[in-house]
């Protein structure tokens, strides 16, 4: 009995260690991805302007 006490504890251990690091992944994942979100935010927010209407210098005068 001692064998399969020990054994089961031993598991609980682990799986307890196995928890954590996967929660600790997890969070430096959300910050890679946020770090991500903030530099695409500012390279779209430093973007021109385009024009209003959508048709403007969408067409050539090909009379011209």
């Amino acid at each position: 009995m001692d064998a399969t006490l020990s054994s089961t504890v031993d598991t609980a251990l682990a799986l307890q260690g196995a928890n954590v690091n996967q929660e600790i992944q997890a969070r430096v994942l959300k910050k890679a991805l946020d770090a991500q979100a903030d530099t695409a935010l500012t390279l779209m927010q430093s973007l021109p302007v385009l024009a209003v209407d959508a048709t403007l210098g969408s067409r050539i005068d090909t009379y011209a």
